[in-house]
Parts: C-alpha cells; structure tokens; sequence
C-alpha cells in the first residue's frame, strides 16, 4: 500500500468535491424531468443527462486515476465515486424536496391523476384496476410525502451509484497512465 502524497486527497474529499458538481447536475436532470410535461424536449434532455452519469463518474475516476499516477487502489476509486453519489444526491434531494414542497406541492398528485386517466383509457385488461388502486391510494391519504420520495431516490441512487461507480473504477484503471516525460 503507498502512502498518499503531499498532493492526493482522500477519496471522501475527492468524492465530495466531484458530488458538489455532481449535485448541480442531478439538480438540471431533476428539473428537466418535472419541466418535460410542459416541455417536452426536456424529457430528452433529461435522458441524455441520465446516459451521461457514467460517463461523468469515470471522467472523475479517471482524473483521479492520472494525478495519482496510476497508484490509486481501485477500492479507494470506488469509494470516491459512492461518495460522489451520496453528496451530489443530498444536494439534488434538497432541491427536489424544496420544489416538492413548495414549488408545487400538487406534482405528484398530478402525475397520479395522468397515471389514472392513461391506465383507464389504456385498453389494457388490467389497466381500470391500476387505475382504480391509484385513485384509492389517493383517496386513502396514501401518496407518500415529498420528503418519503426524495429519501427513497437518494437511497436509490447511492445503491445503483455504488455499482456504476464500481464499474467506472474498474474501466478507469483498465488504461495505463502515461508518465509525465
């Protein structure tokens, strides 16, 4: 095991760096996703936003990989890339929930009402019980809350962040490091 250089940074400290970045680009996919039903380009624009998360974490990775010439264990790159996930989805979760609270707090009932009205003129056999649950779910107080949803993601995206960083590590150290001449 090397010891790190006057110059290397643990990879919590890297990894929080690349999540404050991180976070702002959660941000812009979280809000290209709620603005898609009013503009329906932006439901592009999130997907492109959501194929370009590895590509982003092994671009960090890699960076990381090169300054430290190589040396860098593949557990430390893997930790620093959940690191990443878990500050950049807390920054993008504090978002969400402020626009789920107050900005509009009638999304989610909304997207609920549209999932009713699709399901019901869907023509599928079972779409009118789909649609018939959700309106009981409504009709129960059973919508969970802003905060219950956005919890619910971040944990989402910190597991599924935890495999794609563990791959992105892994294709980060797949190259040599060129030295510097």
């Amino acid at each position: 095991m090397t010891k790190p250089g006057p110059h290397t940074h643990s990879p919590y400290r890297r990894g929080a760096d690349d999540g404050f970045i991180f976070g702002a680009y959660l941000t812009a996919t979280f809000l290209a996703m709620v603005w898609s039903s009013s503009v329906p380009l932006l439901g592009l624009a999130s997907m492109l936003l959501l194929a370009g998360v590895p590509v982003f974490v092994y671009l960090r990775l890699r960076r990381a990989y090169v300054a430290d010439c190589g040396h860098t264990l593949l557990s430390s790159l893997w930790m620093q890339g959940i690191a990443t996930f878990a500050c950049g989805s807390l920054i993008a979760g504090a978002v969400a929930t402020a626009y789920l609270k107050w900005i509009d707090p009638d999304f989610i009932i909304d997207r609920l009402h549209e999932a009713i009205a699709f399901y019901s003129g869907s023509g599928w056999e079972r779409g009118q019980e789909v649609a018939d649950t959700l309106q009981r779910m409504i009709d129960m107080h059973l919508v969970p809350s802003a905060a219950a949803i956005v919890v619910e993601v971040i944990w989402l995206a910190v597991f599924s962040g935890s495999l794609v960083s563990l791959l992105m590590a892994l294709l980060a150290r797949s190259r040599p490091v060129n030295p510097q001449i």
